[in-house]
């Protein structure tokens, strides 16, 4: 008599986290009797017709060539034949571009005064910030604090000064893509104008 194994999963496929355009690719190797049935689900339905799987040897294999977003969930491989069943299940991760949930609104300073921007995403996995004013990329120093923490974006300004007004840019990039958001700084500086007793008096005027 031929002696019947059921499936037994040898290897697992691991949990993933990819970025949108990305390829990912799952694979599982199996053991037991021929002939052996494999089927892959995703969230416990039919695949979509663009998944390819295959299969070489006992190695069984799905890959999703390009992600979008909708492709994040969670993926069972079902094995069965004339002794038993068996399944593996594993968790795919799809990351997309950032984008601004609280854009820049628009701000006024006055010189001396402390300066923040401030601006949030729905995403910060693999993200990187960059700022510009007026085209000009804007760096940290001992006078400018950028911060990106818990998905909040911060310019900070200790001392507001006259050359800070202009148009500033805050771009988010990760390998899905990027979104920019911008707002225009106006500031307010203060003046002396001569009244007609010969005396100082402080007047406000505005630069943007």
């Amino acid at each position: 008599l031929r002696s019947t194994a059921p499936p037994v999963f040898i290897s697992r496929p691991e949990p993933q986290t990819v970025f949108v355009g990305k390829r990912a690719v799952m694979q599982c190797v199996l053991s037991g009797s021929a002939p052996l049935s494999v089927v892959w689900f995703k969230d416990n339905q039919a695949l979509p017709t663009h998944y390819q799987t295959s299969c070489e040897k006992n190695k069984h294999t799905l890959e999703i060539t390009k992600l979008e977003a909708a492709d994040r969930g969670l993926y069972v491989c079902k094995a069965s034949n004339n002794v038993g069943t068996a399944e593996c299940s594993t968790e795919l991760r799809v990351i997309d571009k950032p984008n601004f949930v609280e854009p820049l609104g628009a701000v006024a300073a006055v010189v001396g005064a402390p300066l923040h921007l401030e601006c949030q995403v729905d995403e910060d996995t693999g993200v990187s910030v960059t700022w510009t004013r007026d085209g000009r990329k804007v760096h940290q120093s001992p006078d400018c604090k950028l911060s990106f923490e818990d998905k909040t974006v911060t310019l900070d300004i200790l001392k507001t000064t006259l050359k800070d007004c202009g148009n500033y840019v805050c771009v988010v990039t990760n390998e899905a893509g990027s979104a920019s958001c911008s707002t225009s700084v106006k500031v307010q500086g203060k003046s002396c104008l001569v009244n007609f007793h010969g005396y100082c008096r402080p007047s406000i005027f505005k630069y943007q």
